[in-house]
């Protein structure tokens, strides 16, 4: 029955349009990492351990860990100064106005698996989702239909450890991805695309990726952890339905990633500090700027315009205290400078990833078998403002703006 239920949740969560606070990377995949802010680098805080640093899974507690994300981004872009009609031949311009993304509501599935092959290893298996470039706007944004974008991205990831010692344990998981993507609406951009057939408008297009993460995790003493642990960049097959808009022939890969974290753990309460840093420069789909490569190179080429999205760095802190009946309240909060320039609104009013503090917070009940936790976080509404590059000759500014709320229900057991 368990593992039907696991299969299961492995289909729906490859169907699912997953969300992301980071760029489009998740802020945590389970309920009690998210409510300390997606912290887990030293300590492991769920059953999906292993997506953060696969080392410290000896630490989960239960076998299986169901988890339920009830996600609400709240996207939109505003369009402010020169109106269109002033535009010169050869330039483009946006209607003013605010506009707001539809679809406003995802459900996201993840789940793990943990099991003590021997005294030595021990196997986690965590499944979860990633996204956040995902827009659907009723106008047509571009003049060419209803415009929007949706990336979707689950990862398989199947954690092993190994107690290398009595206190440092080390970690590697294989990593197997599927990624879908669709966009509509951008067929605008034709003359700018090599190949304008595989620009937009081609419904969705699945394909698959391979990586690895690799890390350790060592106790200084009973009380503090530390941890580290890369993510090598996912390597997809390319989109060919889309390889008119993505550069590098429809390549999107996931960047590189490292986390480093240290945790102090007793019997009333665990503070844990944990550092990322997502390296979106690796992709030149992510990373190539709009301008000037929209004009010097097509859309699909090596050097063809991107999203413009620079690395970032993230600071997490969280804290969890435990009450002598083994209910535990955890919160967190997150920091992490958004990726967009000012320069670089235009293409990002599909992918309006700008989001940089998150607020958290959770609680965590039950007996030893069965363990229930319930976390909400709230990132508060950013924007970024900056001039359309393709109206030079007048002032037109787009102001792209997002805020996100989140509630994630988990059962370990």
């Amino acid at each position: 029955m368990k593992t039907r239920i696991l299969l299961a949740l492995i289909a729906t969560t490859a169907t699912t349009s997953a969300q992301a606070t980071n760029g489009y990377f998740r802020l945590g995949y389970s309920a009690n990492s998210i409510a300390m802010a997606g912290t887990g680098t030293a300590l492991a805080q769920d059953g999906l351990a292993g997506a953060i640093n696969p080392a410290t899974i000896f630490a989960i507690e239960q076998d299986y860990t169901l988890a339920l994300s009830v996600f609400n981004p709240e996207r939109g872009f505003d369009v402010t100064g020169a109106e269109p009609s002033s535009a010169q031949l050869g330039e483009f311009a946006l209607a003013n106005g605010k506009v707001e993304s539809d679809n406003e509501y995802f459900l996201i599935p993840s789940f793990g698996y943990k099991r003590e092959l021997n005294n030595d290893w021990a196997f986690n298996l965590s499944v979860y989702g990633n996204g956040g470039m995902n827009t659907q706007y009723s106008e047509s944004v571009f003049y060419a239909g209803k415009t929007g974008v949706d990336l979707s991205q689950m990862f398989i990831n199947s954690s092993f450890a190994y107690k290398f010692s009595e206190n440092t344990q080390l970690g590697f998981a294989p990593i197997v991805a599927i990624q879908t993507f669709e966009a509509n609406g951008v067929g605008s951009f034709a003359a700018n695309s090599k190949d304008a057939s595989n620009l937009s408008n081609n419904e969705s297009d699945t394909v698959f990726g391979y990586g690895a993460r690799i890390g350790v995790a060592h106790q200084i003493n009973s009380n503090v952890h530390i941890g580290a642990s890369y993510q090598s960049k996912i390597d997809f097959e390319r989109f060919e339905k889309y390889d008119g808009l993505f550069a590098e022939n429809g390549d999107m890969d996931v960047p590189s990633t490292y986390n480093l974290g240290v945790a102090f753990d007793n019997d009333d309460f665990t503070v844990a500090l944990d550092y990322q840093v997502i390296n979106y420069s690796e992709v030149a789909s992510i990373a190539n700027p709009l301008m000037p490569n929209l004009m010097t190179a097509q859309l699909g080429s090596d050097n063809g315009a991107g999203f413009g999205w620079n690395d970032m760095e993230v600071i997490k802190l969280g804290g969890a205290l435990k009450r002598t009946n083994g209910d535990v309240f955890r919160a967190g909060v997150s920091y992490g400078e958004q990726p967009i320039d000012s320069s670089e609104v235009l293409f990002n009013i599909l992918a309006p990833g700008v989001q940089e503090w998150h607020y958290t917070a959770g609680y965590e009940f039950g007996d030893v078998e069965s363990r229930y936790s319930v976390a909400v976080s709230y990132s508060p509404s950013k924007s970024v403002k900056g001039k359309n590059p393709l109206y030079q000759s007048q002032d037109q500014f787009i102001e792209i703006e997002m805020e996100q709320y989140e509630v994630t229900f988990a059962a370990a057991f």
